[in-house]
């Protein structure tokens, strides 16, 4: 009945119809850049920033009558310094050039494998002994060592120990319950290597900006005398509140015979500086703006175009009120072929934009590139894909959020004067024009 009702309408449909379509192939161009920088934002870092400081630090000049200390020894010093303090919970220090710790944006890769089958994973060395899993409250999986013990994993002959993420036991071995079992490490110019898991943790991204999952991580020498710290505080501790109130006492404990602490600032913070040199920010504001201008514009233009056609309808909705129809069902009758005019409109809509966002589609090595969806990142490892970098996952799941808002537009568009004219006397409604 309502489909028949549309289609004897159709003339006066057609406008708010081609409207529509117009509007969902634009509505792909500025809503999926948003929904993507979204996601990638709201993805779990995977490991507990709220309590982590983090502390850089100089060298002191030398003098002749320094003590001589090995790298342990240095280690070992500032460590038990900072932990005396009240509030710290554990100390991770590393090479302050190095990629020994979370929170940096350039990963190294490695290329592993199973027999003849290999590929990129991200990799870190992490400083041996030193508190590194516990400190960033990395979680072990059911069947792997402790955060304690894993740290205390040291460097072997030819790095023959190492600790995947669950995504990278998942990608190389189909399972996480991988503790025990063994994989090659290829290394250029070194040859093969076997590499014996020796624990699996959940998965976690390096900063706001990566979407790096499957990683490897190898035991390492501190090698530096120069280098930046993280500082885990206890629970329920307050990371900004702690360093305007502890601040200077804290630097005043870091201080040892060979470095002292030059800067100290929140995990937190150390990460948003991260996104926004990367351009992430920025990206994500302009994406966001740009999608809320055009929703208030789309409202605007959709709910005073399904306006005037409602109201064109009052002396139908008498006439009908008339012969008994009551208000409910009016309203139903109204909303339901807003609904399908909006359904239809936005199918054509997005059989549109297919066509254009399946003429960027290529494939290379067996993955799927495209440069008419929005990405962002350039190139991601097999490993760490999501929907986000597969064609068909990726156009639906915008294609529907997009459905959904013009949808609820044109239904509310249509709901305002709907109830209006719903609730008009029979005799005024039959006498309006």
């Amino acid at each position: 009945m309502i489909l028949t009702d549309l289609w004897k309408k159709r003339r006066e449909e057609i406008w708010l119809f081609l409207e529509l379509i117009v509007i969902t192939v634009v509505a792909w161009f500025v809503i999926d850049p948003a929904v993507v920088n979204l996601y990638f934002r709201n993805l779990p870092m995977g490991y507990d920033t709220d309590q982590l400081l983090l502390a850089e630090t100089k060298e002191n000049a030398y003098t002749e009558d320094a003590p001589f200390m090995t790298p342990d020894e240095r280690k070992m010093q500032i460590i038990r310094q900072l932990e005396s303090m009240d509030g710290v919970e554990s100390v991770y220090l590393y090479g302050k050039w190095s990629y020994e710790a979370l929170g940096n944006n350039n990963p190294s890769y490695c290329n592993v494998g199973l027999e003849r089958d290999s590929l990129y994973m991200a990799q870190m060395t992490f400083v041996e002994d030193a508190q590194f899993f516990e400190t960033y409250g990395l979680r072990p999986l059911p069947g792997s060592p402790s955060a304690e013990e894993l740290s205390k994993i040291r460097l072997q002959d030819k790095q023959d120990k190492a600790i995947l993420t669950r995504n990278a036991a998942l990608t190389l071995f189909g399972t996480d319950d991988v503790v025990g079992r063994r994989f090659q490490n290829h290394v250029p110019a070194n040859g093969t290597f076997d590499v014996t898991v020796a624990g699996v943790v959940e998965d976690l991204r390096l900063s706001v900006a990566r979407n790096v999952r499957a990683m490897v991580f190898f035991p390492g020498h501190l090698l530096t005398t120069d280098m930046k710290l993280n500082i885990r505080l206890k629970k329920g501790i307050n990371a900004t509140r702690f360093i305007e109130e502890n601040g200077r006492e804290l630097i005043a404990k870091g201080k040892t015979d060979f470095c002292r602490i030059s800067k100290l600032t929140t995990f937190e913070d150390h990460l948003r500086k991260i996104e926004l040199d990367e351009g992430r920010t920025q990206e994500l504001n302009r994406s966001l703006a740009l999608a809320l201008f055009f929703l208030i514009n789309l409202s605007l233009a959709v709910i005073g175009t399904v306006w005037l056609q409602a109201k064109r309808r009052t002396e139908e909705c008498g006439v009908r009120r008339a012969f008994g129809a009551t208000r409910s069902r009016l309203l139903l009758s109204l909303l339901t072929e807003g609904a399908l005019l909006a359904t239809a409109a936005c199918l054509i809509g997005c059989i549109i934009y297919l066509n254009y966002a399946y003429s960027g589609l290529d494939f290379e090595r067996g993955e799927e590139f495209f440069t008419t969806m929005y990405r962002c990142s350039f190139w991601t490892a097999p490993a760490d894909q999501t929907w986000v970098d597969h064609f068909w996952p990726h156009f639906l799941i915008v294609s529907g959020i997009v459905y959904l808002i013009i949808l609820c537009t044109v239904l509310i568009g249509t709901t305002i004067p709907a109830l209006k004219i719903v609730n008009t006397k029979v005799t005024d409604a039959l006498r309006d024009e």
